[in-house]
């Protein structure tokens, strides 16, 4: 079985707060990978394997007012983590499009 894979795909590892000072909306971009019980982000910057996840949700986070973002707990505690992903595809529209909430519906199903 082939995994289901997002290819342009926006990552945040915290709330992209007005403090922060961050031109972008995102701090890395990269492939958003599914496999049976984990997902993967391969960016330019890191890469991360979310196992373990505790709470989905969906909205708006931050300073970016325009795109929704799902917002993922994983991790057990103390060490629980927390990541936000939006479809960053024809730059940030494929998320508007729909591709936010497709990439919602694959993390509801690990």
């Amino acid at each position: 079985m082939v995994p289901l894979k997002f290819d342009k795909v926006w990552y945040l590892p915290h709330e992209n707060r007005w403090r922060d000072m961050n031109i972008l909306a995102f701090r890395d971009t990269g492939e958003l990978i599914f496999h049976d019980k984990s997902m993967e982000f391969k960016g330019k910057k890191e890469t991360i394997t979310i196992t373990r996840v505790q709470s989905v949700s969906y909205g708006r986070q931050g300073r970016d007012f325009i795109n929704n973002w799902v917002r993922v707990e994983y991790g057990e505690d103390p060490a629980q983590s927390v990541a936000y992903f939006a479809d960053g595809s024809m730059l940030g529209w494929g998320g508007i499009l729909g591709g936010t909430r497709r990439i919602l519906e694959a993390v509801r199903q690990i």
